[in-house]
């Protein structure tokens, strides 16, 4: 695998060197610096901006425009690191999308010995989730979450995740209160205030409060306007 994002990263190396020199073969001198601009613009954009609006397309619940861009970052990543965090948001993309078999088959490429401890966190809530969308064990899939939190207590998706897992146990009032929790930190991103919301809604139709939870519906159509 190291060899493989070697390779990347001098085949790219070599692009941004010899395409000014093609050009400027081709057109004249003139093209030789077109040439550097233009690979130090296509460098820039891979390192810095494909990333970002890969993840500010899936905050905004936009999970095939997320998906494409995850999809290019780890065809084209020059390290382990940065190949395993674009596929394990990729799966998560999946998710959000409704396709739980394709997220179950990305997330069985990679090996859980092999991950950090933030990948590994990633991996067990991708899972859990995955496991709740299919309707497996939710035992199982707390178990899990409940790795993952033991980790990474502070993240919302994490938190959110976990309480999914206790709705589908049975545990509606220690579900709320972690849905209530998640907002303590701050705004969360919208697709995720809006699954939030609906979960909230959920909760309190099972606790015979109809009024709580046609409100928490209300919010969450009024988050995907």
């Amino acid at each position: 695998m190291a060899a493989q994002h070697v390779g990347r990263l001098i085949g790219w190396g070599m692009g941004c060197i010899l395409a000014p020199i093609v050009l400027g073969s081709l057109f004249g001198p003139r093209w030789v610096a077109v040439g550097i601009v233009l690979a130090t613009l296509l460098t820039l954009a891979l390192v810095m901006w494909l990333p970002r609006s890969a993840h500010a397309a899936f905050a905004a619940g936009r999970f095939p425009r997320a998906a494409r861009r995850y999809r290019i970052l780890a065809s084209l990543a020059f390290t382990g690191p940065r190949e395993r965090a674009a596929i394990l948001s990729r799966a998560a993309c999946d998710l959000g999308a409704g396709h739980v078999e394709a997220a179950d088959s990305i997330l069985g490429t990679l090996d859980a010995a092999t991950l950090s401890a933030s990948e590994r966190v990633v991996w067990l809530n991708n899972r859990a989730c995955a496991a709740l969308d299919a309707g497996r064990d939710p035992q199982a899939a707390l178990a899990l979450v409940d790795e993952a939190i033991g980790m990474r207590p502070d993240v919302p998706a994490i938190q959110h995740t976990r309480a999914r897992a206790l709705l589908a146990v049975g545990r509606v009032d220690d579900a709320i209160a972690v849905l209530d929790a998640m907002r303590t930190g701050g705004e969360l991103p919208t697709a995720l205030e809006a699954e939030r919301c609906r979960d909230l809604a959920t909760a309190w139709d099972r606790k015979g409060q109809r009024a709580y939870a046609d409100d928490y519906r209300n919010r969450a159509r009024l988050q995907v306007r």
